[in-house]
Formats: C-alpha cells, structure tokens, sequence
C-alpha cells in the first residue's frame, strides 16, 4: 500500500479529495492532510509519503516551494500539483521540480485518478527496478567466489595479455596483487592419484580434496602467506605465496609444513612443485608452468616432496633433456589433436632421440612412457574421446604391453604406432567435417551467385568466424571463396552467352557483377579473351 499527503487550504477541497475517491482501491492510504505549506512539508518530513498532493497557492509556503525543498532533500516522494492559476510559467517549474503532473481546478476526478494511477505505477516500476538491481547486486557478491576463482584459472592459464586490464579485475574481484611485488606459484598434488582414489566415489573424492583445500587455506592463512584456489584440471590446487612469505625463503618451510600436515590429519601424501618468483600479473601463468615441470620431477624424487624450479639446475643438461622432451610431449598432444600425423611421427622420433641423449635408466624411460600414455588418455577423455575406441585396446592393457616391450627401438616403432592411429582418427574426423563445411558454402554459392555475397554471410551460414572459415575452404579446394565464386559467375555467363538475345550487361548483372567493365576484365583473365570474342566463338 502506497501513502500520500493532501495539502490545500480549502477545506471543501482538501477534505472532498480525501473521502470521495476510494484511494484503498488503487493501492493508497491518505496518512495526512495540510491546509497550508509549512505544514504540508513538515508532514512530508515525518511521514516520508510516496506521494503529495498539493495546491499551488497556499498560505505560509505555497506547493512550489513545497516540492523545491523536498527535492533539496532528495525526499523519493513523488509530487502531483493542483492550481485553478493556468499559467504557462507555472507548469515550467513544476517541470524542473520534477513534479510528477499538473492538474488544473476545477479537479475533475477521473482525470485525478488517472493521474494517480500513472503515478503509482512509475512508483511501483522505480521500486521493482531498485529490487531487481539490488538482487543482481546481491548475486554478485554471492558469486564473487566462483568469478575471483575463475580469475585466477584464467590468469595461470595465460588468457590474458594486457596488463590493465588483468590488474583492474584482479582490483575488482579483492585479489590481492600488487605491481612489482614478487609472486610464486606452487602446485599441489596428490601423489599415486589414480592408486589413491580407486575405491573413492564422487563424495568421498570431493570432500578430500574439500579437507585438503582447508588445510592448506588454514596455514597460509595463519602465516598470512597467500590463499590457494582449486585448477580446473583434476589433481591441482594453486597456492600463491605472496612477497611476505617469499622473505627468507619462508614459503618453503610453509610447503613442508603443508604436506606434512596433510599427510597428519588428512592420511594422504601430497607433493608440491613450485614455480619462480614473478612480479607480474602476467607471468603467473609461466611461474605455473614451471611449477608443472617442477612436480613432475616428484616421480624421481618419491613421494611427499617440495620440488622448485630451481632445484632442476642442479644438472643442467639432463633437466634441458627433461625440459625439451615434455615440451614435445605437449606439441605432440597438439599436432594429434590436428591430426597432422606426419609432424607427429617426426616429433616422437625427435623425443625418443633426445630419451636415449638424456641417459635415463630403463626405468625412467618406462616411466616417462607411461605418464605421456596417461596425458594422452586425459586429453582425450576432455576432447570426450574412448582411449579404447581409438587406439583398440584399453589404458591398462596399453600400459601392460608398454612394460613388456625389450629394448628402446620396438619401444619408439610401439609409441610411434600408437601415436599414428590416434592422429589418423582426428585427421579423418577433422577431414570429413570440413568437408561437409565446404560443400555448404558451395551449395549457397551455387544457389546464390547471382546476389551480393559476403564473407560474413557465408560465414554466418556455416557457423564459423570469416578468418577460419576462409581458411577450411582453401585447404580443401585449393582457391580462396572468392576465386570459387568469380569462376562459377564466368561458368554461368558462358551459359547465358548462346541466347542471342541478352547483351552483354544484362548477362553480367545475371551472374552478380556490379558492372559490365568489371565483368569484361575478370572473363578475360580467366579465359583469354573477351566476352564479345568468346560469344563469336560459340
């Protein structure tokens, strides 16, 4: 129920509003009436109305100076003036008072009311805004959370490249980086994943990782050290140690202290590998890879280990082995995913050559076998591949024949034939949807080639950005679109060229050029001679 305020000094008026509409019927209660303008505001000040009603002229304070002063207070209540004064100059100031009507006496009641119903509806409409804009204003603070966590994927994963823009919303989402000031990441694992979690279900998996999250929050909390967030890969969470822990190197005794918690109160072994120092925003992303290199060395070194980046230079050849292979390790997972099988062969060869330079024991080969085996299945259950329907055999029955294999030369042939299949699959995936990607925009070619085709059209109609699907049209036709386009108008103009009644404009403008000019230099370019000359012929 809306309240309002009538102020008049005719008594006759003032009471006859009050009691002659049926204000409970639209939704107002009348809290007060005025005879003069004092009063009227004083009212307003106390009862805080949604609406005054009120004669111009009145005694002490007339309804102008009313609504001034309320506007002065920046007062919500919506003021509708009455005068028998039709005086042009006083609507104006009504109008920059913000006053919500002006009703001339005689009050004629519909009319009134008429006003009043279009007044409490911009009240209710103001009011359903001021609930809609809270509520959104509240779902983003409660979501504040998931999108500073989101931040954070997305700053380690390098999504970003201007700098500002990072840090604003680093500002924005109270994620407390300072330009200059020294971050390192560090990854946490836990260690014999697979072993660990085979009899978990989805529950007990989450509120392990939940325990371990705590624990971690807990102490670097404590230590006033940093916060750690949860990767959207299975198996990491990322701990940000700030400039403070990073002071004599106390952010390494916080790492130990963390593992050998976990290991206490959670009964599981963890490992943590750690990046270098950055002081960018930007680079949070290649202090997270590092931090990946690093715990990926926790296969040599066991179980509950603090491994940095740094500790990798103690033998700088064999860690720029190490560092080269997984670099082609990841260029590998790429080029099968394209599936450019001749580059992944030529990468596997060059990875089993720097394998055998690396002088790891046969062990560490099996091993590093094994993992890259592991990262191909993953990459394939995100892509929502089978591992078994590629490659015909399951993971473990892989990872058996793997172990079985002698010497490094059937080991390299055994890898390599894996690795064709699956890049035989994705190139024939890729291959069969780009083509049916160029028949469409054949198809609309041929439909349409008359009209004035764009790029942005036909790209429109395969669902593709212009730039890539430029680029599936030349691979697989070997001529751009336009090429295509300008080669089936000259075709048909050929066609159209045996009526002898069409002139050569007409034809052109059959087939979609803009003019004959343009149209007699594209036909003889491709075909050697000009349109007249090639209708003779015929």
């Amino acid at each position: 129920m809306l309240t309002m305020i009538i102020a008049d000094d005719e008594d006759i008026v003032r009471e006859g509003l009050s009691l002659v509409i049926p204000w409970s019927d639209y939704g107002i209660e009348i809290v007060g009436l005025a005879d003069n303008g004092v009063t009227a505001y004083e009212l307003c000040r106390e009862l805080q109305p949604d609406i005054l009603c009120t004669d111009i002229r009145m005694p002490m304070m007339d309804g102008l100076e009313v609504a001034q002063k309320l506007l002065e207070d920046a007062s919500g209540t919506r003021v509708i003036l009455i005068s028998g004064v039709q005086d042009f100059e006083y609507a104006k100031t009504a109008l920059s008072l913000e006053a919500e009507a002006y009703v001339l006496k005689p009050v004629k009641i519909p009319e009134l009311i008429e006003v009043i119903q279009k007044v409490t509806h911009n009240i209710q409409m103001e009011r359903s805004r001021v609930q809609t804009t809270e509520r959104l204003r509240k779902q983003l603070q409660d979501s504040l959370p998931a999108l500073r966590e989101r931040l954070l994927v997305q700053l380690i994963s390098g999504y970003y490249s201007n700098e500002y823009e990072a840090y604003e919303k680093a500002s924005y989402y109270h994620v407390p980086f300072q330009k200059g000031e020294p971050v390192i990441v560090g990854l946490l694992q836990l260690d014999d994943y697979k072993t660990t979690l085979e009899a978990y279900n989805e529950e007990k998996k989450q509120l392990l990782f939940f325990a371990i999250h705590n624990v971690v929050s807990e102490l670097l909390g404590v230590a006033d050290s940093g916060f750690a967030f949860a990767n959207t890969l299975e198996n990491e969470l990322v701990i940000l140690f700030n400039c403070k822990s990073i002071q004599g190197n106390r952010h390494m005794i916080l790492c130990d202290e963390i593992v050998k918690c976990i290991g206490q109160f959670v009964k599981v072994s963890v490992s943590i590998g750690m990046g270098s120092a950055v002081t960018s925003i930007l680079d949070l992303s290649r202090s997270y890879q590092e931090a990946r290199s690093a715990i990926q060395y926790t296969f040599f070194s066991g179980k509950s280990s603090v491994i940095t980046i740094d500790d990798l230079d103690q033998n700088l050849e064999t860690r720029e082995h190490y560092r080269h292979i997984y670099q082609i390790e990841n260029q590998l997972l790429t080029m099968l995913k394209l599936g450019d099988t001749d580059r992944v062969i030529s990468l596997s060869d060059t990875m089993f050559n720097d394998v055998i330079l690396s002088n790891m024991s046969v062990e560490q080969v099996y091993n590093l076998c094994t993992e890259f085996i592991f990262h191909l299945a993953r990459n394939l259950h995100e892509l929502d591949e089978s591992y078994e329907a590629i490659i015909g055999t399951s993971l473990n029955e892989t990872l058996e024949q793997i172990k079985g294999i002698g010497n490094i030369d059937t080991l390299r042939v055994y890898i390599a034939n894996l690795l064709s299949i699956t890049s035989t699959y994705f190139f024939k995936k890729h291959h069969s949807k780009n083509q049916k990607i160029v028949n469409k925009i054949k198809m609309y070619i041929e439909t349409n080639y008359m009209e004035n085709i764009t790029i942005q059209q036909l790209a429109e109609e395969v669902y593709l950005s212009p730039k890539y699907m430029c680029q599936i049209f030349k691979k697989k036709n070997n001529e751009t679109i336009i090429e295509h386009l300008t080669k089936l108008r000259v075709e048909k103009a050929k066609i159209l060229m045996k009526s002898p009644d069409l002139k050569l404009f007409e034809i052109a403008e059959m087939v979609g050029f803009e003019n004959a000019t343009y149209f007699t230099t594209v036909f003889k370019k491709l075909t050697g001679m000009i349109p007249g000359k090639f209708r003779e012929s015929l």
